[in-house]
């Protein structure tokens, strides 16, 4: 440990009790009791966060431990998020991806793109390769569930090109990784069923505006401005790692190893069989809706009978009864190798979800939004614009993107009618900035997921995240300026 981190440690170790016992003290919006001991305890977090103070796991649970020993909610209220199905999901699919790993499927598939025309001929090629193609994966998948897919992958890729301890090929493995969540969560923008906080918008709109918004509809203005921010990730993360990428090369793959035993090929055939059930299980109820219609009966049985945590749950648990030798009751993974999941990572996301949910349900999260959304720059239609993508961003990186949709759109919907303005851009605006939380593990799955891997350091998680934050409220302001007449009008 370098001597400036651990000062940074030792700063963060003495300045995150004091900022939250002086947050508390002063209870800026004066919250009742419940909320003002939360707010302490939430700028405590961000600051251990932040510095790395203590382990980014132990910081989430001594957080929800605080809340309950200070009374802002019961255990069970405060608990109850760590058993979401988003946390499901991420076991799920840790556990798919100890089975990819076993049996060398990351490195196989990687392989195939490192050795492409497109992308594999340099170090830089294949950050835009995997961006593009997490991206492409998420327009038709939840990011959460297009991370799952792609990170795998990646780290094979990395495994791949060789030495990780070398500085420049290890500083080119967590930007390769970091695109891997970057490209999920921008692609996602695209489509109205790419990522949750989408479907919530368009829901919203309609029920509280009277204004629907069509799948064509949405595309006319979310894909040129995830293609936008795509094209930005991709530049912000070569630009992180400028300097470490000179005169790096990644030498070629060589194709598979042809001997293997039959246990190792059976058990590559019933992970691959997993692994593609799992992808078309989520794909499912899309391709259905695209067929029959959203409405569709069909449509609704498969949503609620295959949601993404339940599909990763059941297509992990094949691979403990899937044999690859019956005589012997060998499977294709032990629970030994089962054990080797990141449970840190699950721990941090279900305390990250802990903090959300309480920030809401105490009113913390809406004073926050009704704040800023009541400055008078909110009066007219360009500020009101500006506003709700600030503060979405702003939400999205300490909530879940679902939960800042949720929270934001109805409170930008009302303002916006209580003006006389127009409530669908800015809404629309607010949904597609909900997705852009790029700054810590704990503001959107994907992140969450890739830093799972051990191979992305925090400080060029949150670097990088601070820049795409501002490139999004860029675009994102400027892009639904320009793409106005396309919007769907009240």
């Amino acid at each position: 440990m370098s001597g400036f981190e651990r000062g940074l440690k030792t700063a963060g170790l003495a300045a995150g009790p004091l900022l939250g016992i002086a947050i508390y003290l002063w209870n800026p919006g004066e919250h009742p009791p419940e909320a003002r001991r939360l707010l302490g305890i939430l700028v405590l977090a961000i600051c251990f966060w932040v510095t790395e103070a203590i382990p980014l796991p132990a910081t989430a649970l001594l957080a929800s431990a605080l809340a309950i020993v200070t009374g802002v909610a019961p255990v069970r209220a405060v608990l109850a998020p760590y058993a979401d199905p988003v946390i499901f999901l991420f076991v799920g699919s840790f556990i798919l991806s100890e089975g990819i790993r076993k049996y060398g499927i990351d490195r196989r598939v990687a392989g195939l793109m490192m050795r492409s025309r497109s992308f594999g001929r340099s170090p830089g090629g294949l950050i835009a390769g995997f961006g593009v193609a997490s991206a492409g994966v998420s327009t038709c998948l939840s990011n959460t569930a297009t991370a799952a897919l792609m990170t795998p992958i990646a780290v094979g890729a990395v495994r791949q090109a060789g030495d990780e301890g070398d500085a420049g090929r290890s500083s080119w493995a967590s930007g390769l990784i970091l695109m891997v969540a970057y490209g999920a969560s921008v692609g996602g923008m695209a489509t109205l069923i790419g990522t949750p906080p989408n479907l919530l918008t368009a829901g919203f709109i309609e029920r509280l505006a009277g204004v629907k918004v069509t799948f064509t509809g949405w595309l006319a203005f979310g894909t040129p401005i995830a293609l936008v921010l795509l094209a930005l990730s991709i530049a912000w993360v070569r630009f992180s790692l400028r300097r470490n990428m000179v005169g790096l090369t990644i030498a070629p793959t060589p194709g598979p190893d042809t001997a293997e035993t039959p246990d190792a090929r059976a058990g590559r055939r019933w992970t691959i069989a997993a692994f593609s059930l799992a992808g078309f299980l989520w794909t499912l109820p899309a391709l259905v809706s695209a067929v029959l219609g959203a409405d569709a009966k069909a449509v609704k049985t498969l949503a609620a009978l295959l949601p993404e945590s339940g599909v990763a749950l059941l297509c992990a648990s094949l691979l403990f009864v899937a044999p690859v030798n019956w005589r012997e009751r060998r499977f294709t993974l032990t629970w030994t190798e089962g054990r080797d999941v990141n449970w840190g990572i699950i721990l941090l996301f279900g305390g990250g979800l802990s903090l959300g949910t309480l920030a809401e349900a105490t009113g913390i999260a809406r004073w926050a939004g009704e704040g800023i959304s009541g400055t008078s720059l909110a009066s007219t239609p360009e500020g009101l614009l500006v506003v709700s993508v600030g503060v979405a961003i702003l939400i999205s990186e300490f909530a879940s993107n679902t939960a800042s949709a949720t929270l934001l759109v109805p409170i930008v919907i009302a303002a916006a009618q209580s003006a006389g303005l127009d409530p669908v851009r800015p809404a629309l605006a607010a949904g597609l900035a909900a997705t852009c939380g790029f700054i810590f593990p704990v503001s959107t799955p994907p992140n969450a997921i890739v830093f799972g891997t051990g191979l992305v350091p925090l400080w060029r998680m949150i670097r990088v995240g601070i820049l795409l934050d501002l490139s999004s409220f860029i675009v994102i302001v400027l892009g639904m300026l320009a793409l106005t007449p396309l919007l769907p009008h009240s």
